[in-house]
């Protein structure tokens, strides 16, 4: 057998000095060797050395502690249970065999030693020992003790092959917003949050048998079929005593399908959580039959997505931005529409979510770019003046290495300025990846694009961005425009206006469908209005008739 490539720690316990210091010596070439008198002093040296003992040869009969009491005593501690042990004796009492094994030891070496024997059975045990160390790594997640993903599918497979006549549900959970509670507690509190919740949860769910971690902050437990309403069973507070403050969510399927994957069921359940995702009030969710209908919709429309960008489905409108200084058209937003032959319109709320969890959405945003590029190449072509066009950017895209380089080029390539192109970013993305969002508009905005926050008042960390990030114009969201004009209270209108006016941000208000709207954002000196009030999102050339009678 080959030597390990690092030596091993064995400890030899004998309490005959002479065979003590034979056997060490014997064994120095090949391991790291401790000494210890009896089975108290061994007790004593597993403790020091700390976890480093690979492997103990411990004589049967000694004084003070004989062999049969260091087992029993090994077996109480718990701390060293996994440590193999290989009896030593001159006997060869089947007894004695039978009592060390069932007491835990390993393995037997008979005196006098053939230490050839010796290293190969010492060998033997470690390996195996450290074979069942690094399988256990392997099916444990190291931070819950839960199962990993793949052992938690295995098990579940093997436990429906061997009891077909019961049923089970699986229970998945989640933690909202979990990025932005490592980004604020830190990520050794929030690993000790996962743990208070893997040992917590399972005590919440009736019926359950195992658990797996399956996400960073996803876990899912197979229990006995509740004929119950879930909805009611998982209602225990988690809260007290925690100091992170959580939204935990809980996705359910019931009466798995045995015919399914089990990580097919378990994107059934994550796809009932993901539908009560930030909805504050709503806890559980469980898969139905409208749920099916809508993942294979969603299926159809990820298998159809790379075609329709080849045949063209993928078309962009432009929705013109009024400024209220000049009383003429002073740019647009670009918003995508999905008109697929047979489908017909694909709404926007259901595909752009969908690409933004698969990572489609950076191909897609790409796309949209070159198109806005070449529409605005086309405008100018054709003599009229340049008005600036807003595209949106989504989270993925900020993990595309060099992303300002990657649009500086495709505006280079139309040769357009590239004050053209406004860069448009939701709140929502600051928590995912600061650092990397600040640097990359910052290159962005000196390449001499202009960058614009959307949804400004939306609910997100607002004040937070607009300190942090590299920013131009402020779009205020609709939401609480129309808050505005229904309780006639502008309180909150006039802060943001005053706010961009302190830090020289242009101001864009959204959604502005009335005439009253217009007015009281011409008093508080909002810059520019978009919404239906001027004008609906227009196609290409609908926009091209639009400049012509409204562009000064």
């Amino acid at each position: 057998m080959d030597s390990f490539s690092e030596m091993r720690t064995v400890l030899v316990v004998e309490d005959n000095e002479m065979n003590r210091e034979i056997l060490c010596d014997l064994l120095m070439d090949e391991f790291e060797v401790l000494q210890a008198e009896n089975g108290l002093v061994g007790l004593q040296r597993l403790e020091e050395a700390n976890g480093k003992v690979s492997a103990v040869l411990l004589d049967v009969y000694m004084p003070v502690c004989d062999g049969f009491e260091f087992l029993e005593r090994r077996q109480k501690d718990g701390r060293f249970d996994s440590v193999p042990v290989i009896m030593m004796t001159a006997s060869d009492s089947v007894d004695d065999e039978i009592h060390c094994l069932e007491m835990g030891a390993t393995d037997f070496v008979t005196k006098p030693y053939n230490i050839e024997v010796v290293k190969n059975r010492i060998k033997s045990v470690i390996r195996l020992r450290e074979s069942a160390a690094m399988l256990n790594r392997l099916e444990r997640d190291s931070l819950t003790g839960l199962y990993s993903k793949e052992f938690f599918f295995h098990n579940v497979e093997l436990l429906l092959q061997g009891n077909g006549d019961k049923h089970y549900d699986i229970v998945c959970s989640d933690v909202d917003n979990f990025r932005t509670l490592n980004e604020h507690y830190g990520r050794d509190q929030c690993d000790n949050f996962l743990r208070y919740l893997a040992e917590k949860v399972p005590g919440i769910i009736p019926g359950v048998v195992f658990g797996g971690r399956i996400g960073p902050d996803v876990f899912a437990f197979l229990a006995e079929h509740q004929e119950g309403d879930w909805r009611e069973l998982l209602q225990a507070d988690l809260q007290e005593g925690q100091p992170i403050h959580f939204n935990l969510k809980y996705g359910v399927i019931q009466d798995i399908d045995r015919d399914t994957p089990v990580s097919g069921s378990c994107d059934h359940a994550t796809l009932a959580l993901r539908r009560i995702k930030g909805r504050f009030n709503v806890s559980v969710a469980v898969y139905d039959d409208e749920m099916r209908r809508i993942q294979l919709q969603e299926h159809q429309i990820v298998e159809y997505a790379e075609p329709a960008i080849q045949n063209g489905e993928f078309q962009i409108y432009y929705q013109p931005k009024h400024s209220l200084a000049t009383d003429t058209t002073g740019g647009a937003e670009a918003l995508v529409r999905w008109i697929h032959p047979q489908l017909g319109f694909i709404s926007p709320g259901m595909f752009i979510p969908l690409f933004e969890r698969n990572g489609f959405i950076t191909r897609l945003d790409f796309y949209i770019w070159e198109e806005v590029c070449r529409e605005l190449r086309r405008l100018l072509d054709g003599g009229f003046k340049a008005v600036p066009i807003s595209v949106n950017v989504s989270r993925m895209d900020f993990e595309v290495p060099d992303l300002a380089g990657h649009i500086a080029a495709l505006a280079d390539r139309y040769e357009l300025d590239h004050s053209l192109l406004h860069i448009e970013l939701t709140e929502s993305i600051y928590g995912d990846n600061p650092g990397r969002i600040a640097k990359t508009l910052e290159d962005l905005h000196n390449n001499g694009f202009i960058i614009e926050l959307d949804d400004f008042g939306s609910g997100y960390s607002s004040l937070t961005s607009l300190n942090t990030l590299t920013l131009d114009v402020m779009k205020l969201d609709m939401s609480i425009i129309r808050q505005a004009t229904a309780t006639h209270d502008y309180g909150i209108l006039r802060f943001a206006t005053l706010l961009a006016d302190g830090m020289r941000l242009k101001t864009v208000a959204e959604g502005v469908e009335t005439a009253e709207q217009v007015s009281a954002l011409k008093v508080l000196g909002c810059d520019y209005i978009q919404g239906y009030y001027y004008s609906k999102p227009l196609p290409g050339r609908e926009f091209e008739e639009y400049l012509a009678a409204h562009c000064a």
